[in-house]
């Protein structure tokens, strides 16, 4: 019952509108046909007279003589032409015709009619009517009214009576047109005075009837907005809380992930240094020269202390609060590099640099982080170099974007295929033991700090050298920059 009214007054509306249009058309329709029939009322008038008064045989004579195309080029060319020219003329002006009236007289081509005399002041002499209507076609002998029809030249209603000579014989019709769209405008002239009546009548009762409507809607407006707006708001928690359910989902299934790796991880790359700590030591006890099993046992306890160093690093990152400030990224470089190389003081490798970040004026990012990726890089490079004639390339820049770009190079340590894709992923299982669970750890700490800063790493093979590569943003730099960054890396 609540919109019953509503529909009720919308209904009678419509009718009205309805209504109008209806009378509108048909006004319109009526005062349309009653004028043709006063137009060809008067076209057939004229045309059956002019078709008496102007005489056949002169006509007939006329096209004979000239039988070509253009051939009369002026009016008063020949006396027989300028007198039907009179005629026609004449009765044009008295009549008030506004187009040309002409006579048709038959082509050789079947279907076709030439023009030969006109009122026209210029004459259009024995060109042809290319598109000739049916109606002149099939009653050119009779005569008759066109209704309606285009040809090349417009739209028309047109009259047509024959020419007969003295045998009584058709040697041509002739032809009164009405433009039809100067006759619609004629017609929508004398509709002017019909159509603002029922515009004024329907347009008092519309406007009673939007102040009736007026009041209605707006109850009905404010009752669907509370509507809508109850809607709204509960389609918008309802999908905030399935956002956060989905994101803490996939969370909870990312973290246990990382849990079972990191756990998985730990207990696979400690116990391999264990082992071999536990071997040497029982391996001294049968041993009386124990110094070099102490070193051994000393290098495997080292081995051992930075995986465990690198694992409380990596769980320190994670939990860590990104704190953003301004690096001077080739100080902090070189200073890393000086504290790598007088930790490997028994490598000397073969060191090409090109740092090109020293004209950088700001770089913004987390310090702590920052330099544990530097750390982890340049250690790998170091420790895993080739142990007879070590190499190294380093390369680091930062465009004009503010990316800062870090290129590794180094022989020695070898992956394979399946290795170099499962390179940053602690849960895969490597081809290789030893060594390799350190290799391990420390790319899984690189990629780990390297997320922390939204950044980049790849690793890859270039002329026989491992080849990692990192690409950090600065701080604010915008993100669609990094994701191109990043589209080219990959």
């Amino acid at each position: 019952m609540k919109f019953l009214k509503l529909k009720i007054i919308i209904s009678v509306y419509v009718c009205l509108i309805v209504l109008a249009l209806y009378n509108t058309f048909h006004v319109y329709e009526t005062n349309k046909q009653n004028g043709k029939q006063g137009v060809f009322a008067k076209l057939s008038t004229i045309a059956s007279i002019l078709s008496k008064q102007i005489d056949g045989d002169e006509l007939q004579k006329i096209t004979k003589d000239f039988n070509k195309k253009d051939q009369i080029k002026n009016a008063k060319q020949d006396s027989s032409y300028y007198q039907i020219h009179q005629q026609l003329k004449n009765i044009q002006k008295s009549s008030k015709i506004t187009s040309p009236i002409y006579t048709l007289v038959r082509s050789n081509e079947p279907n076709k009619f030439l023009f030969a005399v006109t009122s026209s002041n210029k004459p259009y002499y024995l060109h042809t009517y290319h598109n000739p209507p049916s109606e002149l076609i099939k009653n050119f002998d009779k005569g008759g009214d066109l209704d309606e029809y285009k040809d090349e030249n417009g739209i028309w209603l047109s009259s047509f009576a024959p020419i007969k000579n003295r045998s009584g014989q058709v040697v041509a019709v002739v032809q009164i047109d009405k433009n039809f769209n100067e006759f619609l405008k004629d017609v929508n002239n004398d509709l002017i005075n019909s159509i603002l009546f029922i515009v004024l009548v329907y347009s008092v009762i519309g406007f009673f009837l939007y102040l009736f409507l007026k009041d209605v809607l707006k109850k009905e407006e404010a009752y669907i907005k509370t509507q809508k707006n109850y809607k709204n708001e509960l389609e918008k928690e309802v999908k905030q809380r399935t956002n956060e359910l989905n994101n803490a989902n996939r969370q909870l299934v990312k973290v246990n992930s990382e849990l079972e790796s990191f756990f998985y991880s730990t207990s696979h790359d400690i116990r391999g240094p264990l082992c071999r700590i536990l071997g040497l030591t029982s391996l001294a006890k049968v041993e009386d020269d124990k110094q070099e099993i102490v070193e051994m046992i000393e290098v495997e306890s080292q081995k051992m202390d930075d995986m465990l160093k690198k694992m409380v690093l990596v769980n320190s990152i994670r939990t860590k609060e990104v704190l953003i400030e301004e690096v001077a990224v080739y100080d902090r470089i070189n200073h890393i590099l000086k504290q790598i190389k007088s930790k490997y003081t028994n490598i000397k490798p073969d060191i090409k640099i090109k740092i090109a970040t020293q004209d950088l004026k700001k770089f913004h990012t987390d310090l702590e982080i920052f330099e544990s990726i530097v750390t982890n890089i340049f250690d790998n490079s170091f420790k895993f170099s080739d142990n007879i004639s070590p190499k190294i390339i380093i390369n680091s820049f930062v465009d004009k974007d503010g990316i800062f770009s870090l290129t590794v190079e180094n022989n020695g340590q070898k992956f394979s295929e399946i290795e170099i894709n499962n390179a940053f992923e602690l849960f895969k299982k490597a081809n290789k033991k030893g060594d390799m669970d350190t290799i391990r750890l420390g790319l899984y700490t690189i990629k780990t700090c390297t997320d922390k800063l939204n950044g980049v790493v790849n690793i890859s093979y270039n002329n026989g050298l491992t080849m990692l590569k990192v690409l950090l943003p600065d701080y604010y730099l915008d993100n669609s920059i990094l994701d191109f960054y990043k589209k080219q890396l990959n």
